[in-house]
């Protein structure tokens, strides 16, 4: 019975304790409501939407490839005799960057060559017996036989003589290719190969080379992005793909412009994109192979056009929406379609026309129907913002 007195106790006590939590709770959450009734409106930043002429910048990351690229490979077997290059260095067509140890293919030259000697000596030898043979014939001094036979001998003799100038030219072939020479101008890469190392005939990569004037941009790009630019021109009214600017990870922009002259043939299934290449020259060899660059497009001038700062854009179930302020200080979220960026702004394409104020800051703490007490922020105040947000981190950081 004791025992039943205590589970009964014990049972009271855990439900005494969960009502008071829930009392506890309760006060705290009227607290908090109170409080939020009293603050009011959530501080927010906010701008007025942005209105002018804005050059139309499409903007793509892309990386560099060699126009032409090779694996150098030897056509014939044996040791380095010498390496003529260092890496790094640019080479012209047709020079020599290892020469293989001759020996055994001069030795082959000259067999050759004595072979055609010897086959030649005895081409003449039965051309004549067949000359000599003929006459016997017509004065029917031998049979038909014996001068089929010696007309035989003559034939198989002129094929021996071009079978060993075959064997020659091969053979001297092989002893040309004894120079390893690059197949076009370009630089060529560092080689762990030296004097003294054996290569093996189409095995051995000897080094790699490539022909970096002009480069190639391979870059992606969107449907929708491609059948805008095809159909756009800049200002000076060049198609906008034949007239593309290039900025360098330092974010200096190169010098000259590029033109895509590459369209892949299909869109891809995976991504929906479609993968294009642009043309640059690359006189200064600044371009590397594999150096990874930004692509602007420019689609002409876009009058009035409405911009927004790019922290102002929520992101929703693949919608993009923006808090616009009302003239009552309460925000209703808009959708907006967004174009290319432009710096730290969007160009909105739909959803805006220019004269809402919108939520910049904060953003996080509203929700539609908010009221909020906003303070006005400036274009100029952006970058500032970014700066004093960037240096907050790295101080919390430490």
């Amino acid at each position: 019975m004791l025992e039943n007195v205590k589970r009964t106790w014990g049972k009271g006590l855990a439900v005494s304790l969960a009502i008071a939590g829930l009392f506890v709770f309760a006060g705290c959450g009227n607290k908090q409501a109170q409080q939020q009734k009293k603050t009011g409106a959530v501080a927010v930043k906010s701008m007025q939407v942005i209105k002018r002429d804005t050059p139309n910048l499409y903007e793509f990351t892309g990386f560099v490839e060699a126009q032409q690229e090779a694996n150098i490979t030897a056509n014939v077997s044996g040791k380095i005799t010498s390496k003529n290059f260092n890496g790094g260095d640019w080479v012209e067509a047709g020079q020599v960057l290892f020469s293989i140890d001759q020996r055994t293919y001069r030795a082959n030259v000259l067999n050759a060559q004595a072979g055609v000697a010897s086959a030649r000596t005895e081409l003449a030898r039965l051309e004549t017996d067949a000359q000599r043979y003929a006459k016997l014939y017509e004065q029917h001094a031998v049979s038909r036989q014996a001068y089929d036979l010696a007309l035989a001998q003559r034939d198989q003799a002129q094929a021996a003589v071009k079978a060993q100038e075959a064997l020659l030219e091969n053979a001297q072939i092989s002893m040309g290719d004894t120079d390893v020479r690059a197949p076009f101008a370009g630089k060529i890469s560092t080689s762990d190969l030296s004097v003294g190392n054996y290569v093996t005939a189409g095995q051995t990569v000897l080094a790699t080379m490539s022909n970096t004037n002009p480069v190639r941009i391979k870059f992606s790009i969107s449907e929708n992005e491609y059948l805008a630019l095809a159909k756009a021109h800049t200002d000076a009214g060049v198609n906008s793909l034949q007239d593309l600017k290039l900025v360098l990870s330092d974010g200096t922009v190169y010098e000259g412009s590029g033109a895509v002259d590459q369209v892949n043939r299909e869109i891809s299934g995976n991504t929906g994109a479609l993968t294009l290449k642009a043309r640059f020259s690359n006189d200064s060899n600044i371009l590397l192979p594999g150096m990874f660059v930004r692509l602007q497009a420019n689609a002409g001038t876009r009058k009035n056009a409405v911009l927004i700062p790019q922290r102002a854009v929520k992101e929703m179930l693949y919608k993009k929406f923006v808090f616009v302020i009302g003239n009552d200080n309460k925000v209703d979220m808009r959708e907006v379609t967004l174009g290319a960026r432009v710096g730290k702004l969007w160009l909105v394409e739909k959803g805006l026309n220019g004269d809402e104020t919108i939520v910049v800051e904060g953003i996080q703490k509203v929700n539609k129907g908010s009221e909020v007490k906003a303070t006005a922020m400036t274009e100029a105040e952006l970058s500032t913002e970014s700066s004093s947000a960037a240096n907050s981190a790295a101080a919390s950081g430490k």
